[in-house]
C-alpha cells in the first residue's frame, strides 16, 4: 500500500474512534445542550487532528520526504472534508 492509503486510511479510523468517544460521553449531558456539545467538541477534535496533521506535513516536507509529506497534506484535507461530515452527523442525532 502506498503512504497517502496508509496515513489517510489510519487518519480516518482516529476519527471515527474519537467521534464514536465524543458520542459515548456525551450521553451523560442533558438533552437541552447534547447536540451542541457534541457538535463543539467534534469541532474542537477535528481542528487538532488537521493541525496535527499539518505540522507533520510540514516537518516531512522539511525533511526532504516530499512523498510522505504529500500525503499527510492530502490526509489533512480528507480529515477536514470527513471530519467536518461527522461533526454535522454527529450533531444532529
Amino acid at each position: 500500500m502506498n503512504n497517502l492509503a496508509k496515513t489517510a486510511g489510519w487518519n480516518l479510523l482516529a476519527i471515527l474512534i474519537y467521534s464514536l468517544l465524543i458520542r459515548i460521553i456525551s450521553f451523560g449531558m442533558s438533552w437541552n445542550d447534547h447536540g451542541m456539545s457534541i457538535a463543539i467538541f467534534s469541532a474542537l477534535a477535528v481542528g487538532l487532528h488537521v493541525a496535527v496533521c499539518l505540522v507533520v506535513s510540514i516537518a516531512e516536507f522539511s525533511s526532504k520526504r516530499s512523498g510522505t509529506g504529500r500525503a499527510w497534506l492530502l490526509s489533512s484535507l480528507v480529515v477536514l472534508v470527513v471530519g467536518f461530515s461527522a461533526c454535522i452527523g454527529n450533531a444532529s442525532l
